[in-house]
């Protein structure tokens, strides 16, 4: 099978081979497994692990991140320190039989190794579409994250990506011939890339660059008796703090109180990163074109599903951006999709 018919699967047949895949790996770790089952099949692939003993683990694997082994190693250490050393509740990556921090699959139709990781379980509800509380929480969370990130260092060999560029250096599918993009859409996308560098390099010449989290938002939070969780440190890199503050905006827009939540508990533990409205605007933006790019080229089956209207949604919102300086999610036209 190669990779092409690998993206052409339904997303069931996708799901079990790639259930397969956790159930191999699952032999690396000191665990009598009861169970898997599927989490999440998206950018990356989720499934719970249930152990003899009742435990509950969340298993990882890498089907999209394009991440390397030292980017990897420096996710898994940052979380097994913020779990030791912080206030902040993370899952931590449990160790295999080894003592290695994540493992790795050969994954045939991809025709290269999946890499994966363990994690503890995170017990309460996800924070979806939460209240003010949940979103102060949120901020202030994204705080005590960049406060660890300012004095912590990955180990010798680990090393997180750059996020000093809009599209994370993945190759830009927006100027492409791909079919799904017109000439109308990618001279927008063109323009807002353009626009929206100056204001990453503007943000990373301020600094300070540290790693970030750099997908903080309620999807990937957990709240539980008034206390939040976070998870899915897949993306996280090097970048400034303004960068991480901006995704958060990115996914709350156009609800004011829930961004003005956000930016209240981050505050409580530091000062809000001074940049000028138009760079934190077009640093939202830059979201939308991240995101954008990601659909272009990934294989899950939903996602690709969902790109022919994703990419309407941008050129929506992202045009709305380039005419007013703000980025809203609200623009009329768009539909529901999520994200």
């Amino acid at each position: 099978m190669t990779e092409q018919q690998y993206e052409d699967l339904s997303m069931r047949r996708q799901i079990h081979r790639l259930r397969q895949v956790a159930v191999a790996a699952l032999q690396h770790y000191p665990f009598e497994v009861r169970r898997v089952r599927l989490l999440l099949h998206a950018y990356n692939t989720t499934f719970r692990v249930d152990t003899a003993d009742g435990g509950r683990f969340a298993l990882r694997i890498n089907t999209n991140s394009l991440k390397s082994e030292a980017n990897l190693d420096a996710e898994v250490a940052w979380l097994e320190a913020l779990s030791r050393e912080t206030e902040v509740v993370v899952p931590e990556p449990q160790r295999t039989r080894d003592g290695r921090l994540r493992t790795e699959v050969w994954f045939e139709p991809l025709q290269r190794k999946l890499p994966i990781v363990v994690m503890s379980w995170l017990p309460g509800r996800d924070l979806g579409e939460g209240s003010p509380d949940g979103y102060r929480a949120l901020g202030r969370t994204a705080g005590l994250l960049h406060e660890h990130a300012t004095v912590w260092q990955p180990p010798a060999g680990a090393a997180f990506p750059s996020h000093a560029t809009v599209l994370f250096d993945i190759p830009n599918l927006l100027v492409t011939d791909h079919p799904l993009l017109t000439d109308e859409s990618r001279q927008l996308f063109a323009e807002v890339l353009d626009r929206t560098q100056v204001a990453y390099d503007e943000a990373i010449e301020t600094g300070p660059v540290i790693p970030l989290h750099a997908d903080l938002h309620a999807a990937n939070a957990k709240w539980l008796r008034g206390r939040l969780s976070v998870f899915d440190f897949d993306d996280a890199a090097d970048g400034a703090p303004i960068q991480d503050l901006a995704i958060s905006a990115y996914y709350v827009r156009p609800d004011a109180e829930a961004e003005g939540a956000l930016l209240a508990g981050y505050q409580e533990v530091r000062p809000l990163p001074e940049a000028p409205a138009e760079r934190f605007e077009a640093i939202v933006a830059a979201r939308n074109l991240l995101l954008a790019n990601e659909v272009l080229r990934m294989s899950t089956a939903d996602m690709r599903e969902i790109a022919p209207p994703f990419l309407a949604n941008s050129v929506l919102r992202l045009r709305a951006f380039m005419e007013t300086g703000v980025y809203r999610r609200d623009v009329p036209g768009v539909v529901a999709i999520g994200h």
